[in-house]
């Protein structure tokens, strides 16, 4: 990760962003109207951010089995549970906008790849009629995010433990249709390319791929640009952190990079 680069794409995407005055297309413009411009009364997640503070004034070190590209602030393994939720955690505006997003697209099945401390999955999770399977590979932050879940009582989070790069695949095999994914794991480009060639083959029109840190540097940029130029991909948002990718056939094929 380089600061030079997250700069560099910061002002190519605050020079490129536009914002409902320049949507056109009835999908498009209602989901950046209603779900990525309107956001909820703060006190709607009270109880997950509570948790995120809580680990953030965490005086605990955990030591990670990391698979990834590893952390932007820190080399090593051991590892402060306060870094990592302050820095290895999916912010809270864009965390509400992924459950805004499940609840707009009356998401069923979701998947998320890359557990961390939990909190993000709590978001995911609060729409109670979906359920989450999320991966993580490190048995610690599991050890965490198990009881994270079970102080929630989250009854529809299903934890799965181990490198992604074996579990994934196998559940695969045996998954129903895949309404929304949220792939926040290993940020290099052959990874972040492999998880997308597995899950595709349970997507569906209506579904709804999420990347992280897109713009994290210039590894994960190609692994986005491959992403949105897939043959599948009818539609993608760049909203900078967070990249959005549909696949619905009777969508004409666009990108759009929307202000956030």
């Amino acid at each position: 990760m380089s600061k030079l680069h997250q700069i560099s794409s910061y002002i190519e995407y605050w020079l490129n962003a536009v914002d409902q005055h320049s949507l056109h297309a009835p999908f498009v413009y209602e989901l950046y109207t209603k779900v990525v411009k309107n956001s909820e009364d703060a006190t709607t997640y009270r109880h997950i951010e509570a948790l995120r503070e809580k680990f953030v004034h965490s005086s605990k070190n955990i030591q990670l089995e990391d698979f990834g590209a590893g952390s932007a602030v820190t080399k090593n393994n051991i590892r402060q549970i306060s870094n990592i939720a302050t820095y290895g955690v999916t912010q809270p505006r864009y965390a509400q906008l992924i459950h805004r997003i499940s609840c707009f697209l009356e998401v069923k099945h979701a998947v998320e790849l890359g557990t961390a401390l939990g909190i993000n999955t709590l978001y995911m999770a609060s729409k109670r009629d979906a359920q989450v399977h999320t991966f993580e590979g490190s048995s610690q932050l599991c050890g965490i995010a198990r009881e994270v879940f079970a102080g929630e009582g989250m009854t529809n989070i299903h934890l799965i433990e181990g490198n992604i790069d074996d579990t994934l695949p196998e559940f695969i095999m045996r998954s129903p249709a895949i309404d929304l994914a949220f792939i926040d794991a290993n940020h290099r480009f052959i990874p972040t390319i492999n998880y997308f060639e597995l899950l595709i083959k349970k997507a569906h029109k209506a579904s709804c791929f999420i990347f992280d840190d897109i713009h994290w540097s210039k590894e994960m940029e190609k692994a986005w640009k491959h992403i949105i130029q897939h043959y599948s991909v009818t539609l993608s948002l760049d909203l900078y952190q967070l990249g959005l990718v549909f696949f619905n056939p009777e969508l004409r094929k666009q990108h759009y990079v929307l202000q956030f």
